[in-house]
């Protein structure tokens, strides 16, 4: 089933320019967060191509390591939360992407079920495209449980099965929009990342090299160091309140 871009494109505040990086450095699970989370913080929309340094579970915000680990065990693994919501996710496999909408003064973009359909949307046109046969889901599939892909929500994008393909957590902050995405069991072929951001977007800027701008490097070990890797970031109650002893 093709997808109409026309009809789910949900607000004319979305962007005319994309920058697309396929960040050609394969990276720590925090490492690769503090990079979303800058990006998220440039006046500039951003496409983010990217890959691990080790292998990876990733779960939503409010979940917690023994949790992931418990749904995904392995040796050397790492447990990474993320910003975002969304369920668990093993990252040993598929392709890794992050979409941001900067913050601009005055605007309020769509709810986050229209976001997540309109680029859901976008990238069912490029995964067809790229010779993979797949349509958004309609509705909720039954719950399966914590891991992400056995729980397929509305407008995730399934095979003609019903097979998850492509799922993703948002989040909003300070007006900025923050949109982490998976596939898997799936392979597109080649220039999918530039498909995906021309669907985005009228005009596509790629950027090359190891960093976005200047000094990226020493921003991402910075925000590591201050929030990723703290104690706090990694407490299971999550700052909330410390577990009681009895």
């Amino acid at each position: 089933m093709s997808f109409d871009m026309q009809q789910s494109q949900p607000d004319a505040l979305l962007p005319q320019v994309i920058r697309l990086w396929c960040d050609p450095i394969p990276r720590t699970g925090y490492e690769n967060m503090a990079a979303d989370e800058l990006l998220s913080r440039r006046p500039e929309a951003w496409l983010r191509i990217y890959g691990w340094a080790k292998p990876a579970v990733s779960f939503g915000y409010f979940d917690s390591t023994p949790v992931a680990a418990s749904i995904f065990p392995g040796e050397g693994i790492e447990y990474i939360r993320r910003w975002t919501g969304g369920g668990i996710v093993d990252h040993r496999k598929g392709y890794t992407y992050t979409v941001t909408l900067p913050a601009i003064e005055g605007n309020i973009y769509p709810p986050a079920d229209k976001l997540y359909k309109w680029i859901h949307g976008a990238l069912a046109v490029a995964l067809q495209a790229s010779g993979v046969e797949c349509e958004l889901l309609i509705e909720d599939a039954p719950d399966g449980g914590r891991a992400c892909w056995a729980s397929p929500v509305a407008s995730d994008i399934v095979d003609s099965a019903g097979n998850k393909l492509a799922g993703a957590g948002q989040r909003r902050y300070r007006g900025a929009v923050l949109h982490q995405g998976l596939i898997q069991e799936c392979e597109p072929s080649d220039g999918w990342p530039q498909l995906l951001a021309a669907a985005l977007a009228a005009q596509v800027v790629e950027v090359q090299g190891d960093e976005p701008w200047p000094g990226f490097a020493d921003e991402v070990a910075e925000l590591c160091r201050t929030k990723y890797c703290t104690e706090a970031w990694n407490d299971e109650s999550h700052g909330r309140r410390k577990p009681t002893v009895s």
